[in-house]
């Protein structure tokens, strides 16, 4: 019996203690440590993005919210977030790294996500590329894959689209346009290049457009509609 009456006293108090403890207006969260780069993310926004989240008793606190809340912030890529005894909250943050231009008012992150962000010292050297949501990836590849052969032959890549109908559009820095499908293009855009170093070069500025499309061969599209005489593609 008084074993009994010593375990029901000792299981009251247990519970009686917990309540105490885990009481919403006990062990709120008292200071916030940030870790990060901060070149374009503020401690401020961070710090009221989590004071959003946080709050109530640390120990029942939502730690997936609130680093949610964290990569919430247009600049934050990734966060990770730590509770710090007795009532402080460690959050490291990393910072999104643009790699390219996305279409008109986008970028692609280090992730190959789309992003938007908004800033004075955005990079205006990027590769721009576009096409549809979810191919970012690809077609940073491509990009990527292109630019080295084009590189090798003396001219830029500048832009690269990859069309709904999945073909792809090359934006060179003479300005002129070439145009590849899906059929072995890197191996057609190294012909075209071949045949640009042979003597398509001196003509450059004249050329439109150019179209890679063809098995064995290529159609230019001369920006005079006068086409050379003498000159084909293959």
């Amino acid at each position: 019996m008084v074993a009994l009456f010593l375990g029901l006293a000792a299981l009251t108090a247990a519970l009686l203690a917990l309540d105490w403890l885990l009481s919403a207006e006990r062990f709120a969260v008292q200071r916030i440590r940030f870790e990060g780069e901060f070149r374009h993310v503020t401690q401020p926004e961070l710090d009221a993005a989590v004071r959003e989240v946080a709050r109530g008793n640390i120990l029942l606190l939502d730690l997936a919210a609130v680093r949610r809340a964290v990569e919430s912030l247009p600049w934050v890529y990734s966060a990770s977030v730590r509770r710090r005894w007795p009532q402080d909250l460690d959050v490291r943050f990393t910072e999104q790294r643009l790699i390219a231009r996305w279409g008109e008012d986008a970028w692609v992150n280090q992730g190959d996500r789309v992003v938007r962000v908004r800033g004075a010292d955005l990079p205006r050297d990027l590769p721009r590329l576009d096409g549809p949501e979810g191919a970012q990836a690809l077609v940073r590849e491509r990009f990527e894959a292109f630019g080295r052969i084009l590189t090798a032959s003396g001219r830029k890549l500048e832009r690269l689209t990859l069309t709904p109908r999945r073909s792809w559009r090359l934006d060179l820095d003479t300005g002129l346009t070439l145009v590849l499908d899906r059929e072995v293009p890197e191996r057609k855009l190294e012909r075209f290049a071949r045949a640009y170093a042979r003597g398509f070069a001196r003509e450059a500025q004249r050329m439109k457009q150019v179209d890679l499309r063809y098995t064995n061969g290529f159609a230019v599209q001369w920006r005079d509609a006068r086409p050379i005489p003498g000159m084909k593609g293959g």
